[in-house]
C-alpha cells in the first residue's frame, strides 16, 4: 500500500478508536481515557498493533490493557464499518514504553539545558516571579476581617472605626 495512504489510514484508525472511547461507545469500565500514540498496520491490513499510554499506576495499567483487549473485536468492526475496509484489522494493544522513555529524555534535556541569556542576565526577575506565586498566610483575609479593616491605595491595612 502507498505509504501516504497508510499514514492516513493509521491516523484515521487512532481517531476512530479514541472517539469511540470518548463518546462512551466502549462500555467496559476498565477502559478509561488512554492516549494512543502510534499504530503499526500489516500490509494486508489484517493486523494492527496499537501503542497507548495513560496516567495510571501498574495495577490500573493492567486493567486498562485487559479492557482494551476485551473490546478489540468491537473496535475492529467499528473501524471496518467506518472506513469501508474489506477485512477488519485484528487489534492488539501494547503499552508504549518508547513514549514514556521519550518523555523522560525530554525532561532530562530540559533540566540539563543551559539557562537562556535572559535568565543569566536577570536572575532577580526569576526570584520575583517565584515570590509572586508563593502563598502567605496574611494574603487572604476572612470576610469578618474585611468588615473591620480597609486598605488604602498603597496596600496598607488599617482598622475601621465603628
Amino acid at each position: 500500500m502507498n505509504p501516504i495512504r497508510m499514514k492516513k489510514l493509521e491516523s484515521e484508525i487512532i481517531r476512530l478508536i479514541s472517539s469511540a472511547i470518548l463518546e462512551g461507545k466502549v462500555k467496559d469500565p476498565r477502559v478509561f481515557l488512554p492516549s494512543f500514540h502510534r499504530i503499526e498496520i500489516s500490509e494486508d491490513l489484517k493486523y494492527a498493533k496499537v501503542y497507548f499510554t495513560a496516567l495510571c499506576n501498574n495495577n490500573e495499567r493492567k486493567k486498562l490493557t485487559q479492557g482494551l483487549v476485551s473490546c478489540a473485536g468491537f473496535l475492529s468492526s467499528l473501524v471496518g464499518k467506518n472506513l469501508h475496509l474489506h477485512t477488519n484489522p485484528k487489534f492488539s494493544f501494547v503499552w508504549d514504553n518508547h513514549y514514556i522513555k521519550s518523555l523522560e529524555v525530554n525532561r532530562l534535556i530540559d533540566e540539563s539545558a543551559p539557562k537562556t541569556l535572559f535568565e543569566e542576565l536577570h536572575p532577580e526577575e526569576q526570584e520575583e516571579e517565584n515570590k509572586d506565586t508563593d502563598f502567605h498566610e496574611g494574603d487572604v483575609r476572612d470576610d469578618e476581617d474585611a468588615d473591620h479593616k480597609s486598605s488604602d491605595a498603597d496596600g496598607e491595612v488599617s482598622e475601621k472605626e465603628n
